[in-house]
């Protein structure tokens, strides 16, 4: 085996940031690896780029920053998660190094001269293997070969034979619309001693280890490219494979960042089984998938992800089940000991990511719960399976038997196939795959859009106007915003009108609609022409990571782009929408001061309703003290509202918003520059609900008149589930109550269950239920 370079993992960190801090860079912190709630074209973040969308399309101030961002690939445009294991190099979690140029920052001849120094002359990479890449040109979309760039690497002394185009690879894009531009890569052979130009993106031996794009286009929603206006410069390196280039390694499972989980690994198997780096090894294959899952659950659970059913917590939870499967019926790993891995994992990434660290409690039990639950699973499905099994003599089971059994029961494919291997028998995986397809359709909501819509179309849109309202005479006012239709669309598509009872999209000039964002509800209401209503607006999204709101309705009469329409909102709707918001502020506060909550993991804000989703340190809480503790939180919350307090809307600069002490939202330390956050204060002083928010509010709490908690449910492990009511919807609901609780006083004990099961439970709030069930209790 060869000698390890003394450069370990935490030398390289130091490095890189030295370096970029010398030539003038702003070093930040990585961002989560969950995305912020307004993106949701993503699953997790899985490059550096994603926390910087809108400071590319809408800055103009000159910055330098470097980072190195946690990334994830599982799921979504990016997903290396079923090659994992099966080769060298694929992970789903991976760290990604950057330095960025934002409007001409500094320039392209700098970007490559960083680039070659700090790897020849900061890291001492033999040059000798380094071959450069760039852009050869698209005649056909009128894109130039990048001579400057080739030109640049001669200057810095790169033989001509060493300097390569390519065309697709050397073409960055953000997505099918959006900033683009030529890129040129730095790759590194493997093997050395010889000329590798004819292997670069061809072989595996010489890799990619530094890509720089060259941002200065951009592409339109109808596929046209064009100049951005400004120049930014965007590069990468991914940590793990420049580390097994610099400890003189084959890939980057044999670095520092892997041998201890690795090692770990091999201490948990029954007969102590070694990673041999092979690619014909079953076990090593394993090795690799469990080192890698375990290691990317860990990361996104200390980020906030919780295993679940749906988006990134699905993701978390199959690489988990993945991982305690394949550990056990390919390694010997015992049942449950998987959560002893996490104790290394975590000890490989502290010192970088003290996150992590701090969470290691709650992402050890999380472990242990999905894993007990998992084989809890799958010993009660094996029942279901042996009876498909033993249905008839056929050597194949059933594809869509073995889906009905992952739906019904969730029991995973791969266990199924494992069980069926085990009788000597097959699943047809492809029929099981067009059932899952199947499926998915068939669960595609029709509300998804994928219009061609992209914001550098509609430099003149805003949606500031959804601010706009004051509160006078006892209610709220609206303005009548005037404005232009700058597009229509329908069938997703761009269109010269909508005629009169079709569906489809429009956008406003100046909206003041406000789009579903944050967990609200989106607004509804009429577009008008001199009063005459021309539109019915049903909902109002917002699309390009926030950038653009799209309002989708029926149209009244025929209409097209260019008019000139009146807004008219559903002002009773959004009134309960404002005080419903206000409610969660306050409901998110009330349930950390009671220390219920240690997290907040989503929420939905309707019309006098919301539901809040929250993360509980401890789940063996009995029902009957969790029951009084929301009690106390409900009479808080409106002894809260009866002394009212004043909204106090502030923006601020990401520095000042870190300042407020009471503040109860994470402040995302990787915005940069001039970027601004909208903080929301209910009331003035230290202990009152202040959080990071976009939403419309209340002017003031005792609008709200009233919060009742209706349910508290278990939505998962440490998860539960919130819903409340407020305004005239909570008084209702109390009158409800009160009347159901007189009506059962007022009969004999033995009658009183016949009346119960009339009631209508879900209109009963919290505190009433069980008022209510202690009276039923009662024998006379």
């Amino acid at each position: 085996m060869r000698a390890r370079s003394n450069i370990i993992k935490s030398h390289l960190r130091k490095s890189f940031f030295e370096f970029f801090k010398s030539k003038n860079h702003e070093i930040l912190k990585s961002a989560s690896v969950i995305p912020a709630e307004n993106d949701s074209s993503l699953l997790f973040t899985n490059a550096g780029m994603n926390q910087f969308k809108p400071l590319i399309l809408s800055s103009s101030e000159p910055k330098r920053v470097a980072n190195i961002q946690k990334c994830i690939r599982a799921g979504g445009k990016h997903n290396d998660l079923d090659d994992v294991g099966k080769d060298l190099h694929h992970q789903t979690f991976f760290e990604m190094m950057g330095n960025w140029s934002f409007n001409d920052a500094f320039s392209k001849q700098e970007a490559c001269q960083f680039a070659w120094d700090y790897l020849v002359k900061t890291l001492s990479i033999d040059s000798d293997r380094l071959y450069v890449s760039y852009f050869g040109g698209i005649e056909r979309l009128g894109l130039p070969e990048d001579r400057e760039c080739r030109e640049i690497w001669k200057r810095i002394g790169i033989p001509s034979d060493r300097i390569l185009p390519f065309v697709a690879e050397n073409f960055w894009e953000m997505g099918s619309a959006g900033p683009c531009g030529p890129c040129t890569e730095i790759h590194y052979d493997r093997i050395g001693g010889r000329n590798a130009s004819s292997l670069v993106n061809i072989d595996d031996s010489v890799v990619e280890i530094w890509n720089i794009v060259f941002m200065s286009n951009i592409r339109d929603s109808s596929g046209h490219i064009h100049n951005l206006g400004k120049n930014h410069i965007d590069t990468g390196m991914g940590f793990e494979r420049l580390l097994s280039v610099v400890q003189n390694r084959n890939s980057n499972f044999d670095t520092d960042a892997f041998t201890p989980i690795l090692d770990k690994i091999t201490s948990l198997t029954k007969n102590k089984l070694k990673y041999n780096g092979t690619l014909s090894s079953r076990e090593d294959a394993v090795f690799r998938l469990v080192a890698d899952h375990v290691r990317a659950a860990t990361v996104a659970i200390s980020d906030g992800a919780i295993p679940d059913g749906t988006g990134s917590g699905f993701i978390v939870r199959k690489m988990m089940r993945r991982s305690f499967l394949q550990g056990n019926s390919k390694l010997g790993i015992e049942r449950f000991g998987l959560s002893d891995l996490v104790p290394v994992v975590i000890s490989t990434m502290k010192e970088v990511y003290p996150e992590i660290e701090k969470s290691s409690n709650e992402i050890i039990k999380t472990f242990k719960d999905e894993e007990t639950q998992f084989w809890k699973t799958v010993d009660k499905a094996k029942k279901m399976f042996d009876g498909v099994a033993n249905e008839n003599k056929s050597p194949v089971i059933s594809g869509r038997k073995a889906f009905n059994l992952f739906e019904t029961h969730g029991l995973p494919l791969s266990v199924t196939v494992e069980m069926a291997r085990n009788i000597g028998k097959e699943v047809d995986e492809k029929e099981f795959e067009r059932c899952q397809l199947e499926a998915q359709k068939l669960s595609q909501k029709a509300s998804q859009l994928k219009l061609p819509v992209s914001a550098s179309d509609f430099p003149t849109h805003t949606d500031n106007d959804k601010y706009s309202y004051t509160y006078k005479n006892g209610r709220y006012e609206f303005p009548k915003v005037q404005t232009r239709i700058l597009e229509v669309y329908k069938n997703q598509e761009k269109a010269n009108c909508l005629n009169e009872n079709e569906k489809g999209f429009v956008v406003l000039e100046n909206c003041q609609f406000y789009g579903e964002q944050g967990g609200q509800t989106s607004d509804t209401g009429k577009l008008l022409i001199d009063k005459k209503e021309i539109f019915e607006v049903e909902s109002a999204k917002k699309l390009e990571n926030g950038a653009v709101t799209v309002l989708f309705g029926r149209a009244l009469q025929p209409i097209q782009r260019d008019l000139r329409v009146e807004q008219q909102l559903d002002e009773k709707k959004r009134e309960g929408v404002m005080k419903a918001h206000s409610a969660t502020h306050l409901l998110n506060w009330a349930l950390q001061k009671s220390g219920l909550r240690c997290g907040q993991k989503g929420s939905s804000v309707d019309c006098n309703r919301l539901r809040f989703d929250y993360s509980t340190k401890d789940d063996v809480m009995e029902k009957e003290q969790r029951s009084e503790v929301l009690k106390q939180c409900e009479e808080r919350m409106n002894e809260f509202i009866r002394h009212g307090g004043e909204t106090i809307i502030l923006e601020t600069t990401i520095e000042e918003a870190k300042k407020i002490e009471n503040l109860q939202s994470d402040v995302k330390e990787d915005r940069i520059g001039n970027s601004t956050v909208r903080v929301v204060s209910l009331g003035i002083g230290r202990d009152v609900p202040v959080e990071c928010c976009s939403g419309t509010h209340v002017h003031d709490v005792k609008v709200i008149e009233d919060i009742a908690i209706m349910s508290d449910k278990s939505m998962g492990q440490r998860l539960r589930r919130v819903i409340a009511v407020t305004g005239e919807e909570a008084q209702k609901c109390r009158e409800y109550a009160e009347t159901s609780y007189k009506d059962l006083k007022s009969k004999e004990p033995k009658e009183r269950s016949k009346i119960a099961k009339k009631i209508d439970w879900k209109r009963v709030p919290l505190v009433d239920q069980s008022r209510i069930s202690a009276l039923l209790k009662q024998k006379r």
